[in-house]
């Protein structure tokens, strides 16, 4: 088996991935397994639309080949074929009925290479009532009530805001799919993996299903108040729009917090203990409020948490991207693209045994690896690739090299 030519080691180096998955959470499952060393041939549609302008596509194609094929030409679903026989995963999230319509379900894919590890990642799985519906991240967390948990208006629901389902069902893929290839390198054999988009924010939801059915349990709207902390919220703090969130979990931190406070409103016996500090916590969050607001978040932070008291900055995108402790961690990776020039973007939260940030490739344009894919790994010849062309079954970007990180 071809390994990835861009790879400097990494775990998976041995893997070939064959990534037919749309928006979020297909694409950050290949991504993490790029990033481990895979070799991942992100196969498009050359009809479709890649908006990298917007840094969205950038952010998750890296560490990708991309190969632009139209799967509903016989010549296309071919090549597909012939891709599948070489390599140990096929991964998708389109509908059900879409690859039962191109001829690609797993039993046709199996029957070309039996070892095959497919995961198919539908919204809402492959079987039951709601099987053909569309579904992105944001109707996966409604359909399992999780605005209805969040808590912070009465008149109607609130999503997350990031899109819940996708970033879990897309780690959740990760899991079942290095399972799946781990009992088959033991036992033989492939193996098709069904992952609901709806089913990742489900198993993340439990207890409140279970206090429901046994009491009828309804979550109260509290805002960023807990039951068993106090004081327990975000706290605008000098500047505009920002924040600073401080939780106070037991006496001793709030003791703490007072000896810094200094403020001798809140040395009153009544907020010595929890349910004092709850049954007075408009009056306590009054006072901590007016003490923050003319400071500056980070500093409060790291005065708060080298005093025991657990607080954080409430980062917005551009102050994340500046935080200097993911600075030190080497977290970010930069990129240089020609749509939007040099960017950072998050880098891999798993330390260690992934590909060196040194050597990873930024998101490839659309057909840059078509003619690679052909020729190098399924002995196509160029002739073969311009018929391809021609019939406009396969396109092919003009050659061009990509920056490394950091170039």
């Amino acid at each position: 088996m071809s390994k990835p030519e861009y790879t400097g080691g990494g775990s998976l180096s041995d893997l070939r991935v064959l990534d037919l998955t749309r928006v979020w959470a297909g694409p950050l499952a290949t991504r993490i397994l790029g990033d481990f060393g895979a070799q991942i041939i992100r196969i498009v549609d050359p009809r479709s639309l890649m908006p990298r302008a917007s840094g969205y596509d950038n952010k998750l194609s890296r560490n990708k080949l991309n190969m632009a094929v139209r799967l509903d030409k016989d010549a296309g679903r071919q090549i597909l074929l012939e891709l599948a026989s070489i390599s140990d995963v096929v991964i998708e999230n389109f509908r059900p009925r879409v690859m039962r319509n191109l001829r690609l379900s797993y039993d046709e894919i199996k029957a070309v290479n039996s070892e095959i590890v497919m995961c198919s990642m539908p919204g809402f799985g492959l079987e039951g009532p709601y099987s053909e519906y569309p579904a992105y991240g944001t109707t996966a967390e409604a359909f399992v009530a999780m605005p209805w948990l969040i808590g912070y208006d009465q008149s109607a629901p609130m999503p997350t805001g990031i899109a819940y389902g996708d970033p879990i069902s897309g780690l959740n893929t990760v899991g079942a799919l290095l399972a799946s290839l781990r009992k088959r390198n033991m036992t033989g054999g492939g193996q098709f993996i069904d992952v609901a988009l709806v089913a990742g924010p489900a198993t993340t939801t439990g207890e409140f299903f279970v206090a429901n059915s046994a009491d009828g349990y309804e979550p109260e709207v509290r805002c960023n108040r807990q039951p068993d902390q106090a004081p327990h919220s975000a706290y605008k703090a000098a500047g505009d729009d920002n924040w600073i969130a401080i939780a106070v979990t037991s006496d001793e931190e709030w003791n703490s917090l007072c000896a810094i406070v200094d403020d001798e409103s809140l040395c009153d016996a009544r907020f010595s203990d929890l349910e004092g500090r709850k049954h007075h916590e408009d009056a306590i969050d009054n006072v901590i409020s007016e003490w923050v607001k003319p400071r500056d978040a980070e500093e409060l932070t790291a005065l708060l948490q080298e005093a025991g008291v657990p607080a954080g900055r409430v980062a917005n995108s551009r102050q994340l991207l500046d935080d200097r402790h993911l600075a030190a961690r080497d977290f970010y990776v930069e990129f240089d693209e020609p749509e939007v020039g040099p960017k950072p973007y998050e880098g891999q939260s798993i330390p260690g045994n992934h590909v060196d940030k040194s050597r990873w490739q930024r998101a490839h344009q659309m057909g840059q690896d078509s003619r690679h894919v052909l020729v190098d790994l399924l002995g196509y010849s160029n002739d073969d690739c311009d018929a391809l062309a021609s019939e406009e079954t396969v396109a092919f970007s003009h050659d061009m090299p990509n920056s490394a990180a950091g170039a």
